[in-house]
């Protein structure tokens, strides 16, 4: 059994990334879950019978399906799927400026997140409306 995960690699070493920048290893880390995420949404090689040449693209695919099939990803018991969910809300909360995004579960996190922010904006109206009314009363 082939083991699932975000061991990504883009033929860089995680050395050079921290020599590159001592602080952001991280980022840069999450940087390339996300290029090949992205990559891996609308690369088509991985679909046919051609194999794509990044060796990233066939794993995220694999943990893609593995999410897709996963019946554990909904109470958060599943840390594949857990990791895929977070890394795509990742990507359509700083990245994701498309209407029509391939990205697993990107759609559905752009609403949410403008119903968030919806809600917030209301409360905030709600709050400085008692707070007017507040001091008309003084």
């Amino acid at each position: 059994m082939e083991k699932l995960g975000f061991a990504l690699d883009n033929g860089s070493s995680p050395a050079d990334a921290e020599q590159t920048n001592p602080q952001k290893p991280r980022e840069l880390r999450i940087q390339r879950w996300i290029q090949s995420l992205v990559h891996a949404c609308q690369c088509r090689d991985a679909n046919n019978c051609r194999q794509c040449r990044l060796p990233s693209c066939q794993k995220m695919k694999r943990v893609m399906m593995h999410t897709k099939n996963c019946r554990r990803k909904t109470n958060g018991r599943c840390l594949i799927s857990k990791q895929l969910i977070a890394l795509c809300y990742y990507h359509t909360a700083k990245h994701c400026q498309k209407t029509k995004c391939l990205v697993p579960f990107c759609s559905n996190i752009k609403h949410k997140i403008k119903q968030l922010q919806l809600q917030q904006r209301l409360q905030q109206l709600t709050i400085n409306d008692d707070s007017a009314s507040t001091l008309d009363v003084e």
